[in-house]
């Protein structure tokens, strides 16, 4: 009989370890639905709330000891809480940074968990056997994990990329244009500013396209003036939150002869740290074509001092990692899915993480770590030579960028 009990207490246990795991597999069943990343509807998506880079979906289990529910539940949460924490920080980190420092992140920052969490609510739960399982819905401070990955040393901070703005007009057959003039009437970029987005496109500084960024109506009539003194060039730069200004003008001749003269302004004082000038040295640029062949050269040329002179007027700003989300909204094909993600992920500077989050119908959402804010990134895509996939639009709503994909 004490061996029939023995075989009897043995099969009681199989079936309650079966059932747990049972559970734990309905709840992993349970996370891929509420996380957004199984092949659902994109309107079922919007419903169950999408998961950002600061969303977390954990898993917690606890003992039931002297029938005690409530500490188990306790114990339960606190263990989704320690594992969802982790999760995020090696997430944040990379795995690359977080195994080397693993020493740190175990001692520094891991037993401090329960602080980095906003807010959490229980998506499931259940009693299963002699265990209290659930599945946590975690919101980490962002800002707080933040401070304490610097505390420990682990988060890395650099030179934030200095903001620059490009007030240039240009002077043909003697008869200057300039978009300052009319800045509410949102004319294009004139072929010398395109020239200087292409030469400053991957040289780590901010541009600032006017074209997206609409001034504030009742501009004096000091700054719409063709020749700006420094104090307007300086107002021209508070008005679009930049570092520095890069200020001037292109002359096309008749006979074919293209030059350029620029004036480089700090913002904050106005003050002016350098006037440069180049010469198209290639002969007579008649074609637009040829014009604009001869501006990119011309300014490519200048490229090593407008550079150093810029650098020494912005100075140096700190600035941590971003991070948000990035949405490819109106994907019609693979294709054009991977030719987007390896761009981005390889091709636009500042980008150190940049890892597939959710998909739905025609969209694809990326959690991003970036060096600078959405407005950079935005930017560097938009106005990247190497664009693999016509984009037709930018939008940007909380901590998320939207691409909208088309012509």
């Amino acid at each position: 009989m004490r061996r029939k009990s023995n075989v009897i207490g043995v099969a009681a246990k199989e079936t309650r370890v079966t059932g747990v795991k049972r559970f734990l597999l309905f709840l992993l069943y349970s996370m891929i639905i509420f996380s957004g990343l199984g092949h659902q509807p994109a309107h079922c998506q919007d419903q169950q709330g999408s998961e950002k880079g600061n969303s977390i979906l954990s898993l917690g289990m606890a003992k039931i000891i002297d029938d005690n529910i409530a500490a188990a539940k306790q114990k339960a949460v606190s263990s989704a809480i320690e594992r969802g924490v982790e999760h995020y920080l090696v997430r944040r980190l990379g795995e690359k940074a977080a195994a080397e420092y693993l020493d740190r992140l175990v001692e520094g920052v891991i037993p401090r968990a329960n602080e980095l969490v906003e807010n959490y609510y229980i998506v499931r739960e259940a009693q299963v056997g002699d265990h209290y399982a659930l599945l946590l819905q975690i919101k980490v401070n962002e800002k707080l994990a933040g401070d304490r990955l610097q505390e420990a040393g682990l988060l890395q901070t650099e030179t934030r990329a200095i903001k620059l703005l490009f007030l240039v007009g240009e002077e043909e057959a003697g008869k200057l244009k300039y978009w300052w003039s009319s800045p509410d009437e949102l004319s294009p970029l004139n072929p010398t500013e395109l020239a200087l987005f292409r030469a400053f496109q991957d040289k780590g500084f901010d541009l600032i396209n006017r074209t997206v960024s609409l001034p504030p109506s009742g501009v004096s009539a000091e700054m719409r003036r063709g020749e700006l003194d420094l104090s307007s060039i300086s107002k021209w730069g508070e008005v679009f939150d930049a570092d520095v200004v890069l200020y001037g003008k292109s002359l096309i001749g008749q006979d074919g002869g293209i030059s350029v003269a620029f004036q480089v302004v700090r913002v904050s004082d106005g003050t002016e740290y350098c006037q440069l000038t180049q010469a198209w040295t290639g002969g007579s640029a008649q074609s637009r074509e040829e014009i604009v062949n001869a501006l990119d050269e011309t300014i490519r040329q200048m490229m090593p001092r407008l550079e150093s002179c810029i650098e020494e007027a912005g100075g140096a700003v700190q600035q941590a990692y971003s991070h948000f989300v990035v949405t490819l909204k109106g994907l019609e094909s693979y294709v054009q899915y991977k030719r987007l993600r390896d761009f981005i992920s390889k091709e636009i500077p500042g980008v150190k993480r940049f890892t597939q989050s959710r998909i739905g119908s025609h969209f694809v959402s990326f959690e991003v770590e970036f060096q600078g804010d959405k407005n950079k990134f935005a930017n560097l895509v938009m106005y990247h030579d190497g664009l693999p996939v016509p984009i037709k639009g930018v939008e940007q709503q909380g901590d998320e960028v939207t691409l909208l994909i088309g012509q």
